[in-house]
């Protein structure tokens, strides 16, 4: 999947590096989102044309770990959002990019299929469980959270991606799963949503490529705006 995801960033950048990319007012503006975007993103770009933002945003979203595994083999996008702050500690070349404030945040939860018999963490027993995989910011905040419960998951499943943990509750292959509250609103009645009570949110950090043309300055200074976060409060998503 990172192979792909990759090689759909390379045609997007279409072979240029971060220092030689065009950077006129309506040129491709490359952003490297987290799968708990999926929904959310196609609405914020739609939004940000039918206001006349300057560029053409264009979407690659994966995971953070291979977002900036990306990142790190030199297709730099122009916006790079994390579903984390820790993923950025991952980066090889933290000054190719501008912080900017941070976007949203967005806690975990837990999925159920709908007609699932789980009611709560203590219900999991010898159930199989969907979980991102350690490295991966929806699964460092399930792992932690049931670290500080001394919870131990006897058949976890280790998934690339929060969307890919809710194929799998969505589908009845596992009797839960670890996801944002975001994806489990996204899944409507596909899904019963149990919270976590002290589920600490994860933080999603805006970072802007150094010398990003106008229009992805552009892009980056509208997320930053009321219009964006009306878009995402509606998605679920809290204030960071």
């Amino acid at each position: 999947m990172a192979a792909v995801a990759a090689a759909l960033l390379a045609a997007l950048l279409g072979g240029c590096s971060g220092a030689d990319r065009p950077s006129s007012p309506s040129a491709a503006i490359a952003v490297s989102a987290p799968a708990s975007f999926a929904d959310v993103a196609p609405q914020l770009v739609a939004a940000y044309k039918a206001a006349g933002g300057a560029g053409d945003p264009q979407l690659n979203l994966g995971s953070s770990a291979q977002l900036i595994q990306q990142a790190n083999a030199g297709l730099v996008p122009d916006l790079l959002i994390t579903a984390d702050t820790p993923a950025l500690e991952a980066l090889g070349d933290p000054g190719a990019f501008e912080r900017r404030p941070d976007l949203a945040a967005n806690a975990i939860v837990l999925a159920v299929p709908a007609g699932g018999k789980v009611r709560s963490l203590a219900d999991l027993a010898g159930q199989t469980v969907a979980v991102c995989a350690p490295q991966v910011p929806c699964g460092r905040a399930a792992n932690a959270y049931l670290k500080a419960r001394s919870v131990m998951l006897e058949h976890p499943t280790e998934e690339d991606n929060v969307r890919a943990v809710l194929t799998k509750v969505t589908s009845g292959a596992v009797a839960a799963g670890f996801v944002y509250a975001t994806d489990a609103r996204a899944a409507g009645d596909a899904v019963r949503t149990i919270a976590l009570e002290g589920a600490e949110p994860n933080i999603y950090p805006l970072l802007v490529r150094d010398g990003a043309g106008a229009g992805a300055v552009g892009f980056a200074d509208w997320l930053a705006g009321g219009t964006a976060r009306d878009i995402l409060a509606d998605a679920g998503f809290g204030t960071p």
